[in-house]
């Protein structure tokens, strides 16, 4: 099972909130065979995240450090996909096809590209982010994961 997993999504395994156990329980099933992928980009975005927690009184500094410490022990075992050239230049055509009618944000459009791409040298069987406007961008494109309201 390889889930391409965008930071909404990546999040919720280090900081308990709604859809976290959905998600971790789905992870679990397919421990044996589980591929998680995610972006280059993902890991500066799982840092903003994070610390914003502590800036809204949301989670402790201590609490965010010791989250940090083991997303840096388990991303080594994700497969990450680099935001290269030319995922950022069909970011680019994404957002000039649905950006001026719809609103795909600059980072979910790098995602998105990033995932197509990435399906075309190894299959993604699932899109999870808890993002609905990003997994409506997704839907054409993937079987698609909200683990905030459904699990797999």
């Amino acid at each position: 099972m390889n889930l391409f997993v965008d930071t909404s999504a990546l999040i919720k395994i280090y900081h308990q909130e709604v859809g976290s156990q959905n998600l971790i329980n789905s992870l679990s099933h397919y421990t044996d065979n589980l591929v998680i992928t995610i972006t280059d980009l993902s890991r500066v975005e799982c840092y903003s995240a994070l610390m914003k927690r502590v800036r809204i009184k949301e989670m402790t500094l201590k609490a965010v450090e010791e989250a940090l410490d083991l997303f840096e022990q388990e991303i080594k075992g994700f497969q990450i996909v680099e935001v290269d050239v030319i995922a950022k230049e069909l970011a680019i055509h994404l957002l000039s096809r649905i950006a001026y009618q719809r609103n795909l944000a600059t980072l979910d459009a790098m995602q998105l590209a990033t995932a197509i791409l990435s399906n075309q040298v190894f299959a993604i069987d699932y899109f999870v982010a808890c993002d609905k406007r990003l997994l409506n961008f997704a839907q054409p494109y993937f079987n698609t994961f909200n683990p905030e309201i459904e699990t797999i």
